[in-house]
């Protein structure tokens, strides 16, 4: 009877063992944080299930800026990948985006405990709607480094910002070649001279007279904006045709790390004509795919004389989609002589639906047509199923050791 009872005690610590363990892996990390301030704290997505780097961790920053007060932790983020976050949760909690620097996105969440790693979920854009993700948020407390002794917000975000801007000139950099080799590349083709005069004074020509106009790409059957918008970069070049005319050249650019692959966008039709393969032009720039393709107007004019439409074949292997997608391109009012020239164009006209910053962080999926909503993924949600098995677990070993000793005693 004693060795019984010793059994179920011996089991009862074991199981009382196995719950600290995960408790203390889980939610208490080691602090080397002192005090209230500012800190610098490093941070890195990890995969769902193993420490392995996730995808997602390109489009973070690897420092985050940390505001400890009491016992509430403000956390910032820096991101460049605000073009494809439709939304965020850490710890079920909504990430919120507090301010754009160029490039770079800065996000907020809060804490109440120093805890790692975080859960971490994902809404990405694809060209017809979002693609759900999950990942872990690791923060390395015991590596935080204090900034400052203030607790203002204003201090906070000074401290995000030069975060940011320094990851955006790092990028600048990096590209600066990249964008140089394929320049030329982006341009249209035009066909050869027989003369090396001509072909010189012809190219004088074109560079003299070409202009940048923002678009943007909306909805085949509303006036907002298609998934697809935030895939076409929103400038196109336009430059004059042989034979009279003008060339408009559009491209579309997305990170390798969505995994759509490189031809994930295949344009079909543009303005009633269509877009023969040998005119798509598929590269990469840096940690992009890149695809060009263009179409023929008579003159300028034509870009504001009406919406243009449109038609891109969008493949996504994971959401089990290979389908074609109407849309149409809406021109600002004037083309620029250069590209930072068009993106100061004003506003393109009110009656066009925009994305404003707060409501890209809650709006829901949107699907191009109905085929699209039926193959969208279901709505990811944070569950605590592991406290509540640890829970359990608790409770049995509790049952046993009182039911051991009633038995035995």
């Amino acid at each position: 009877m004693k060795q019984v009872k010793w059994v179920l005690r011996l089991l009862g610590l074991v199981i009382a063992g196995i719950l600290a363990i995960n408790w203390s892996q889980g939610v208490t990390a080691q602090a080397a944080v002192s005090g209230d301030g500012i800190y610098q704290v490093p941070v890195k997505m990890i995969k769902e299930k193993t420490n392995a780097t996730s995808d997602a961790n390109q489009f973070f920053g690897s420092q985050a800026v940390v505001r400890v007060s009491g016992t509430q932790s403000t956390v910032l983020l820096t991101s460049n990948g605000e073009q494809y976050i439709k939304s965020m949760k850490v710890s079920g909690q909504t990430v919120t985006l507090v301010k754009k620097v160029e490039s770079q996105a800065i996000y907020q969440f809060n804490l109440t405990k120093q805890t790692s790693p975080l859960t971490a979920a994902f809404q990405l854009t694809t060209p017809v709607g979002a693609m759900n993700e999950k990942a872990r948020l690791a923060l390395s407390w015991s590596a935080a480094k204090k900034l400052s002794g203030s607790t203002a917000t204003t201090d906070l975000l000074t401290q995000a910002t030069t975060l940011a801007r320094a990851a955006v000139t790092t990028s600048s950099q990096s590209s600066s070649t990249d964008q140089a080799a394929t320049s030329s590349s982006t341009a249209p083709t035009t066909k050869e001279s027989t003369s090396t005069g001509t072909s010189s004074a012809e190219n004088t020509r074109v560079t003299a007279q070409t202009e940048y106009w923002k678009y943007q790409v909306l909805k085949s059957d509303q006036m907002s904006l298609s998934d697809a918008n935030k895939y076409y970069t929103g400038v196109a070049r336009v430059t004059p045709a042989d034979g009279g005319g003008y060339r408009v050249t559009l491209m579309v650019s997305y990170a390798k790390s969505l995994k759509l692959g490189s031809e994930a966008v295949v344009p079909k039709s543009i303005d009633g004509q269509p877009v023969a393969d040998s005119q798509v032009t598929y590269s990469e720039i840096g940690k992009n795919y890149t695809m060009v393709y263009g179409f023929n107007i008579q003159r300028t004019s034509d870009l504001t004389r009406s919406l243009i439409p449109g038609k891109i074949h969008v493949t996504v292997p994971v959401m089990s989609i290979s389908e074609t997608f109407p849309i149409r391109f809406q021109f600002a009012a004037s083309g620029a002589k250069t590209q930072e020239q068009a993106t100061g164009v004003p506003t393109l006209p009110k009656k066009t639906t925009s994305h404003q910053t707060a409501d890209t962080a809650t709006a829901p999926a949107t699907q191009a047509t109905p085929a699209a909503a039926k193959k969208q993924l279901p709505a990811t949600g944070e569950r605590s199923s592991s406290a509540a098995a640890y829970g359990v677990v608790g409770l049995l070993a509790g049952i046993l050791l009182i039911w051991g000793g009633k038995r035995h005693v």
